[in-house]
Protein backbone atom coordinates (compact mmCIF):
# COMPACT_ATOMS: atom_id res chain seq x y z
CA UNK A 1 0.00 0.00 0.00
CA UNK A 2 1.08 3.40 -0.71
CA UNK A 3 1.85 6.04 2.07
CA UNK A 4 -0.09 9.27 1.04
CA UNK A 5 2.01 12.11 2.96
CA UNK A 6 -0.50 14.55 4.89
CA UNK A 7 1.94 16.91 3.98
CA UNK A 8 3.64 18.30 0.40
CA UNK A 9 7.09 19.04 -0.28
CA UNK A 10 6.62 22.66 -0.06
CA UNK A 11 5.13 22.54 3.58
CA UNK A 12 8.33 19.92 3.78
CA UNK A 13 10.07 22.81 2.89
CA UNK A 14 8.52 25.50 4.72
CA UNK A 15 8.83 23.42 8.47
CA UNK A 16 11.55 21.34 8.16
CA UNK A 17 15.50 22.14 9.52
CA UNK A 18 17.07 21.30 6.06
CA UNK A 19 17.88 24.09 3.58
CA UNK A 20 15.88 25.39 1.67
CA UNK A 21 18.44 24.48 -1.31
CA UNK A 22 17.94 21.03 -0.23
CA UNK A 23 17.49 18.24 -2.78
CA UNK A 24 14.14 16.84 -0.68
CA UNK A 25 13.62 13.49 -2.81
CA UNK A 26 15.16 12.04 -0.80
CA UNK A 27 13.11 13.39 2.13
CA UNK A 28 10.08 12.40 1.24
CA UNK A 29 10.04 8.79 1.61
CA UNK A 30 10.59 9.58 5.35
CA UNK A 31 7.84 11.72 5.66
CA UNK A 32 5.66 8.47 5.34
CA UNK A 33 7.38 6.56 7.45
CA UNK A 34 7.55 9.30 10.16
CA UNK A 35 3.81 9.53 9.52
CA UNK A 36 3.21 6.08 10.16
CA UNK A 37 5.19 6.27 13.60
CA UNK A 38 4.82 9.73 15.01
CA UNK A 39 1.83 11.21 13.79
CA UNK A 40 -0.53 8.49 13.03
CA UNK A 41 -0.84 7.49 16.98
CA UNK A 42 -2.00 10.97 17.93
CA UNK A 43 -4.71 11.39 15.39
CA UNK A 44 -5.91 8.25 15.50
CA UNK A 45 -7.20 6.02 12.70
CA UNK A 46 -10.40 7.84 11.90
CA UNK A 47 -9.39 11.19 11.88
CA UNK A 48 -6.26 9.82 10.04
CA UNK A 49 -8.24 7.89 6.94
CA UNK A 50 -10.60 11.66 7.09
CA UNK A 51 -7.07 13.76 6.20
CA UNK A 52 -6.09 10.72 3.70
CA UNK A 53 -9.45 11.04 2.33
CA UNK A 54 -9.85 14.18 1.49
CA UNK A 55 -5.91 15.50 0.62
CA UNK A 56 -6.60 11.94 -2.31
CA UNK A 57 -9.58 13.55 -3.60
CA UNK A 58 -8.82 17.28 -3.25
CA UNK A 59 -11.54 18.14 -0.83
CA UNK A 60 -10.06 19.21 2.50
CA UNK A 61 -12.05 20.75 4.82
CA UNK A 62 -11.18 24.26 6.23
CA UNK A 63 -10.92 22.45 9.69
CA UNK A 64 -8.74 19.58 8.72
CA UNK A 65 -6.72 22.22 6.54
CA UNK A 66 -5.83 23.98 9.26
CA UNK A 67 -4.45 20.60 11.21
CA UNK A 68 -2.41 19.70 8.19
CA UNK A 69 -0.97 23.00 9.19
CA UNK A 70 -0.30 22.72 12.83
CA UNK A 71 0.92 18.79 12.40
CA UNK A 72 3.22 19.79 9.57
CA UNK A 73 6.33 21.17 11.53
CA UNK A 74 6.56 18.02 13.71
CA UNK A 75 6.10 15.42 10.85
CA UNK A 76 8.67 17.48 9.02
CA UNK A 77 11.06 17.40 12.11
CA UNK A 78 9.75 13.63 12.44
CA UNK A 79 10.99 13.18 8.82
CA UNK A 80 14.26 14.62 9.20
CA UNK A 81 15.12 12.16 12.48
CA UNK A 82 13.82 9.16 10.33
CA UNK A 83 16.24 9.82 6.99
CA UNK A 84 19.39 11.32 9.00
CA UNK A 85 20.92 7.92 9.58
CA UNK A 86 20.22 7.19 6.03
CA UNK A 87 21.82 10.44 4.43
CA UNK A 88 25.32 9.83 6.75
CA UNK A 89 25.64 6.18 5.24
CA UNK A 90 24.22 4.26 2.47
CA UNK A 91 23.34 0.87 2.40
CA UNK A 92 25.10 -0.34 -1.04
CA UNK A 93 25.80 -4.10 -2.68
CA UNK A 94 28.97 -4.39 -1.14
CA UNK A 95 28.07 -3.13 2.67
CA UNK A 96 27.52 0.24 4.06
CA UNK A 97 29.00 3.43 3.10
CA UNK A 98 29.59 7.20 4.99
CA UNK A 99 28.95 9.65 2.30
CA UNK A 100 31.49 12.30 2.19
CA UNK A 101 31.75 14.98 -0.61
CA UNK A 102 34.74 17.13 -1.96
CA UNK A 103 33.93 20.32 -0.73
CA UNK A 104 32.85 19.43 2.68
CA UNK A 105 33.56 17.35 6.10
CA UNK A 106 31.52 14.85 6.86
CA UNK A 107 30.20 14.29 10.45
CA UNK A 108 31.16 11.04 12.69
CA UNK A 109 27.77 9.22 14.03
CA UNK A 110 28.83 11.19 17.22
CA UNK A 111 27.64 14.24 15.56
CA UNK A 112 24.57 12.27 14.23
CA UNK A 113 23.27 11.09 17.15
CA UNK A 114 23.65 14.67 18.87
CA UNK A 115 22.24 16.02 15.39
CA UNK A 116 18.98 13.57 15.67
CA UNK A 117 18.40 13.82 19.86
CA UNK A 118 18.08 17.83 19.12
CA UNK A 119 15.83 17.46 15.91
CA UNK A 120 13.76 14.57 18.17
CA UNK A 121 13.63 17.06 20.98
CA UNK A 122 11.97 19.54 18.95
CA UNK A 123 9.53 17.43 17.03
CA UNK A 124 8.67 16.35 20.59
CA UNK A 125 7.21 19.94 21.65
CA UNK A 126 6.08 20.45 18.19
CA UNK A 127 3.88 17.34 18.99
CA UNK A 128 2.80 18.36 22.10
CA UNK A 129 1.56 21.58 20.35
CA UNK A 130 -0.18 19.78 17.98
CA UNK A 131 -1.95 17.71 21.00
CA UNK A 132 -3.20 20.79 22.83
CA UNK A 133 -4.23 22.29 19.72
CA UNK A 134 -6.50 19.25 19.16
CA UNK A 135 -7.84 19.67 22.75
CA UNK A 136 -8.56 23.00 22.59
CA UNK A 137 -10.60 21.92 19.38
CA UNK A 138 -11.69 18.51 19.87
CA UNK A 139 -15.44 20.34 18.79
CA UNK A 140 -13.90 20.98 15.43
CA UNK A 141 -12.58 16.85 15.40
CA UNK A 142 -15.47 15.03 16.03
CA UNK A 143 -12.92 11.77 14.73
CA UNK A 144 -9.96 12.64 17.10
CA UNK A 145 -11.22 9.93 20.15
CA UNK A 146 -8.43 10.74 22.43
CA UNK A 147 -7.08 8.67 25.37
CA UNK A 148 -8.61 9.29 28.74
CA UNK A 149 -7.26 12.14 30.66
CA UNK A 150 -5.10 13.96 27.44
CA UNK A 151 -7.18 16.68 27.34
CA UNK A 152 -7.19 18.59 30.99
CA UNK A 153 -9.59 21.10 31.97
CA UNK A 154 -6.73 23.87 31.74
CA UNK A 155 -5.54 24.04 28.21
CA UNK A 156 -2.28 25.44 27.11
CA UNK A 157 -0.82 24.58 30.67
CA UNK A 158 1.28 21.01 30.36
CA UNK A 159 -2.11 19.43 28.64
CA UNK A 160 0.35 16.97 26.36
CA UNK A 161 3.21 16.90 28.65
CA UNK A 162 4.64 14.03 30.17
CA UNK A 163 6.05 13.15 33.73
CA UNK A 164 9.88 13.59 33.74
CA UNK A 165 11.56 10.05 33.81
CA UNK A 166 15.05 9.68 34.45
CA UNK A 167 15.45 6.20 33.81
CA UNK A 168 16.67 5.09 36.69
CA UNK A 169 13.91 2.68 38.74
CA UNK A 170 14.23 3.07 42.34
CA UNK A 171 12.20 -0.04 44.08
CA UNK A 172 10.30 1.06 47.08
CA UNK A 173 11.44 -0.96 50.75
CA UNK A 174 10.17 -1.37 53.85
CA UNK A 175 12.14 0.86 56.51
CA UNK A 176 14.86 -1.17 58.15
CA UNK A 177 15.02 -3.48 55.22
CA UNK A 178 18.68 -3.84 54.36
Amino acid sequence: MIQLPLISEALFKQFSPVTANTDITEFVPYIGIAQELHIEPILGEPLMSELKEQIATNTLSPENSDLVLKLAPALSFYAVYQALPFHWATIVNKGITIRESENSKGVDINDVAQLRRWIKDDAEILTAQLADFLCRCKASYPLWRPANGCCNEVINEGTATKDFDSGFYFPHTKKGCC
